[in-house]
């Protein structure tokens, strides 16, 4: 199966906090509950570890229909590797897709907790990835003042940062931390390592070293309790205390040096593309930002590609190029040349062609890395965003 483009299918994961509301609004469903499945892992190449709750097959995984069966996205790939991930692939021809993508929304606020960084991964956990965090604000629940929790703004020691997790000494907790305001349209950068809890009545897009690993330190929460297997990653307590930086930041620190501010890189009437996310902040993945009210070309970084309509709605039009044509023909010269030939000449000849493939707000889609230029026909004006590899994918990880 190749697939130069795809719209892809939700996929909705089971959390330990309660949300969603915000992605049935997105998908303009009429009927808009939050629940245990509070976020949508775009084309997901990762399962899901929900330790202490019942086993669900592929919780996680992009399941897409082929033959009249649903299969895991991951598969589908690894059948056609070189044409979707182009260079990214190892000298023995394994892969690991760098990054995690997310919608994900908020009814309460998150339970504190922290991830580890790939360093830590890798030498005590023996995993290739840990778990830095890029969010992007898409929009906030009426009457709430939004905010995130990020770094200590009045640190612990460790010592006493074990006893107030054992204790669960939620006043003395509260007090390590104060609320980092946030606005739709933000981006923001949560190393690995940093404490951290999202405020209630955030949707985001959530984008992230392609792991699950994570530490909880606060037990309950609005009555939602987390299993005790779901707390240390499988870990003692004394063992994850060392993910944590103690360091004190101030919230002038924090929205100094994790709040990111985008970079245009290419601008005209009808037209914007605006980097969100680059390789100065992480080597797993890019971030770019797109908004468009006329139809537009655009060249595609030939990387495996994920994408989510943010506002509007429109078709994305990805041009097929069969390797035998040359590249500098336009399509209209490669369907009249086509059309010219008799059946003989036609037989083995291959041609550009091109597959559309209608979105709306809400909805995700795939891009193969095969795929050298798609173009963008907005109804309206429409906005997306979209996620590639960076050059991390090439490392062969431990």
């Amino acid at each position: 199966m190749k697939e130069y483009i795809l719209k892809l299918p939700r996929n909705r994961v089971r959390r330990n906090y309660m949300g969603g509301a915000g992605i049935d609004a997105l998908h303009h469903e009429k009927v808009c509950k939050d629940n245990d499945q509070p976020e949508e892992w775009v084309g997901s190449m990762v399962e899901a570890t929900n330790l202490g709750l019942p086993v669900v097959e592929n919780e996680g995984l992009c399941m897409i229909p082929v033959d009249g069966k649903k299969v895991p996205l991951r598969d589908v790939v690894d059948e056609e590797k070189h044409f979707y991930l182009g260079e990214d692939i190892h000298a023995d021809g394994s892969w690991q897709l760098s990054f995690l993508f997310k919608i994900l929304d908020s009814s309460m606020r998150l339970h504190v907790q922290v991830h580890p960084t790939t360093q830590f991964a890798n030498q005590y956990l023996g995993k290739p990835y840990g778990k830095l965090e890029c969010y992007y604000i898409l929009g906030v629940r009426k009457g709430t003042d939004p905010y995130i929790r990020l770094g200590f703004q009045h640190a612990p020691t460790k010592e006493e940062w074990k006893r107030i997790i054992e204790t669960q000494d939620k006043a003395a907790m509260d007090a390590c931390f104060e609320k980092v305001p946030v606005a739709v349209g933000d981006v923001w950068y949560i190393p690995g390592g940093m404490p951290h809890a999202i405020g209630e009545n955030i949707t985001m897009l959530e984008i992230m070293e392609p792991s699950d690993l994570v530490v909880r330190c606060e037990f309950e929460r609005e009555g939602i309790v987390v299993p005790p297997a779901a707390r240390f990653m499988g870990e003692g307590l004394d063992f994850c205390l060392d993910i944590f930086d103690y360091h004190e930041y101030s919230k002038e620190y924090i929205r100094e040096h994790c709040k990111i501010t985008p970079v245009v890189k290419r601008s005209e009437e009808g037209f914007l593309e605006e980097e969100l996310i680059g390789e100065k902040l992480t080597e797993c993945f890019f971030v770019h930002h797109f908004v468009a009210s006329k139809s537009i070309d655009i060249e595609h970084p030939e990387k495996f590609t994920l994408g989510v309509i943010c506002e509007g709605a429109c078709t994305i039009v990805a041009e097929e190029m069969q390797e035998d044509v040359q590249d500098h023909k336009s399509v209209q010269e490669q369907k009249g040349a086509q059309d010219k030939m008799d059946a003989s000449e036609q037989k083995g000849a291959r041609i550009r062609t091109e597959k559309g493939i209608h979105l709306t707000r809400g909805d995700s889609f795939m891009i193969a890395a095969a795929c050298r230029h798609y173009s963008v026909i907005p109804e309206g004006e429409a906005s997306f965003v979209e996620v590639w590899p960076g050059k991390d994918m090439k490392r062969k990880h431990v």
